[in-house]
């Protein structure tokens, strides 16, 4: 590269530039870019800085990041070669609203304003290039897990354990199959482990925006270096989920994964002392004597996990059940999470070790109707108490905490001590349930571990979507319970009726807000099922069958008919979304 003049090299980016190629090589004479030269970790800006030059990447990978730069900083976006970063700033006169730091050695070109504007003046594909790439960038935001995966690595942090060696001969194969031809696993059947942190880290960076997913393999803990971690898309972390020591790396990427492996015989997972406390975005348990464990596992390292999302509605939750049911029986989609609000997330936590439907239904009459979940108590903080319920809980669940889930488990609640949504991934099951389902006022608020006061989390979103997208690009099936409004609902002056009760003037003020949160996420979802369960009142228990019905009806009907594309499934009374 030292042998050619700078015109030449800025030739030679362009040609191999999806965004630059159209430009005529005659041009680049008169720009006169400013070459740069950066060292693995400096800064080449600083998020409020003003912005005086755009660059183009030479070699090497820059991150995107926002805040304070420490050890376990996360990009939310890594530049490459060809790729233009900077421009916003310069073209809006906009302060710098990310930092960008050095993940390699780094050369780049700077353009001022008036390079920029001649650049995009010599090609009107420049032009619809760029502004495609600009709304690319907006739609994927700055959560480094909504990034296209390109760096895939996988840690067996138990390499003498005959579990991981009978996953990792069969897991190949699964990658493959999901990959469709765009998975590169290295040469020969199996996954072959790195050895040596720099021919890792020079493999890493030669995948980087190479527009393929890679797959790679380590078993030496000091190959997870900060710069490789630094590079990676995803790291999945193999375990014996029966050992009684395992030295496990602390992760520094957010977007890490703790599997753990059983054997065929295992009734429940169940977490160990050195299995907790993990820097981990979600743990995910693994039967390895299952295929269809094995093929669960190939989904999740792929970012292609299939999500149950299930919605707040108090009785006419029982609708989530028959939603299962239905699933169940056809078989349509392999389902790899569960995520719930309110009663959505007492359906998920049983969901989510594996249950059949008659089991749910089993387990929710004995906790929900035959327990009497609601013991009036003074009104000091709520009119009623959830404590049977958290006996009847507790009974079931036993030890087993959200980690042990066979389903990845995700239950929701409104934290008062943030103002905002919390998803419980880690922890107690029954304490994380009853936070997700205490009404305000009805129910009293649910402690946490760390003192944080929660509520019911259909204040806030009553079918939480988003935060489903946020960790798959498989397909998400959401169950809705929102209803449209009718006579009975309606507070008009013009409406002759008696008044309605404490409970359910509380439960519609708290929803109010929380439907249209909602709604703007269905578009998200591939599949919204919205059963046809308006005529049940919110605490009407005692039709929990009704509800059952309605929810395994309009699923069976939508789910025979749904090729998995993008669809919202509305009963045929309904006109419109609520």
């Amino acid at each position: 590269m030292s042998d050619l003049s700078p015109e030449e090299r800025l030739q030679q980016v362009f040609a191999s530039s999806r965004l630059f190629r159209t430009i005529p090589p005659e041009c680049l004479e008169a720009l006169n870019p400013l070459p740069l030269s950066l060292l693995e970790g400096q800064l080449l800006f600083q998020e409020g800085d003003a912005a005086k030059l755009a660059y183009v990447i030479e070699s090497g990978i820059l991150g995107l990041f926002n805040g304070p730069l420490s050890p376990s900083t996360a990009w939310f976006r890594k530049v490459v070669r060809g790729d233009l970063v900077g421009e916003y700033g310069l073209l809006g006169d906009e302060p710098r609203s990310a930092s960008a730091i050095a993940l390699t050695d780094l050369n780049v070109f700077g353009f001022n304003l008036e390079n920029l504007r001649q650049l995009l003046s010599l090609s009107e594909e420049l032009q619809s290039l760029l502004i495609t790439t600009l709304a690319d960038a907006a739609s994927i935001g700055r959560d480094p897990r909504r990034s296209a995966l390109g760096t895939i690595l996988i840690h067996n942090a138990s390499p003498d354990s005959p579990l991981t060696k009978l996953v990792l001969e069969g897991l190949p194969e699964e990658l493959i199959s999901l990959g469709a031809g765009e998975i590169s696993l290295g040469e020969g059947p199996l996954l072959s482990p790195f050895t040596n942190e720099a021919d890792l880290h020079l493999a890493l960076t030669q995948a980087t925006g190479a527009g393929l997913s890679r797959v790679f393999l380590t078993q030496a803990p000091e190959l997870l270096s900060s710069r490789n971690q630094k590079l990676l898309d995803r790291l999945v972390i193999l375990t014996d989920g029966t050992a009684d020591h395992i030295q496990i790396p602390d992760p520094t990427k957010a977007d890490c994964i703790l599997v753990r492996l059983w054997p065929s015989d295992q009734e429940r997972p169940c977490t160990k002392p050195w299995g907790g406390g993990r820097r981990v975005s979600f743990v995910l348990n693994v039967l390895s004597g299952q295929r269809s464990h094995l093929q669960r596992l190939a989904r999740t390292v792929l970012r292609r996990q299939n999500v149950l999302v299930l919605g707040g509605g108090g009785a006419r939750g029982f609708a989530h059940v028959g939603t299962i049911a239905a699933l169940q029986e056809c078989k349509a989609l392999d389902i790899d999470m569960v995520m719930g609000v309110s009663i959505g997330a007492l359906v998920s936590s049983l969901a989510a070790f594996d249950l059949k439907a008659e089991e749910i239904l089993g387990h929710l009459e004995r906790v929900i109707i035959r327990s009497r979940p609601y013991s009036l108590t003074l009104p000091r903080q709520a009119l009623f108490s959830l404590a049977n319920s958290e006996r009847e809980l507790r009974a079931f669940f036993g030890p087993s905490r959200i980690e042990d889930s066979w389903l990845v488990l995700q239950c929701f609640s409104t934290n008062l001590s943030t103002n905002q949504l919390q998803g419980w991934t880690s922890g107690d099951i029954p304490t994380a349930v009853l936070a997700s389902m205490s009404v305000p006022g009805i129910f009293p608020p649910v402690e946490d571990a760390t003192g944080h006061l929660h509520v019911d989390g259909g204040i806030l979103s009553n079918l939480p979507i988003a935060p489903a997208r946020a960790l798959t690009d498989g397909r998400i099936i959401a169950v809705s319970l929102d209803v449209e409004p009718d006579s009975a609902n309606n507070y008009g002056p013009d409406r002759q009726r008696r008044r309605p009760s404490l409970a359910k003037t509380l439960i519609n003020s708290m929803m109010c807000a929380s439907h249209s949160t909602s709604q703007s996420q269905e578009r998200l979802a591939d599949l919204v099922l919205r059963p046809e369960i308006g005529h049940i009142p919110f605490l009407e228990w005692k039709s929990y069958l009704q509800s059952f019905e309605a929810g395994y009806n309009h699923a069976r009907e939508s789910l025979s008919s749904w090729s998995g594309r993008e669809a919202v499934a509305k009963p045929p009374s309904q006109d419109s979304t609520p």
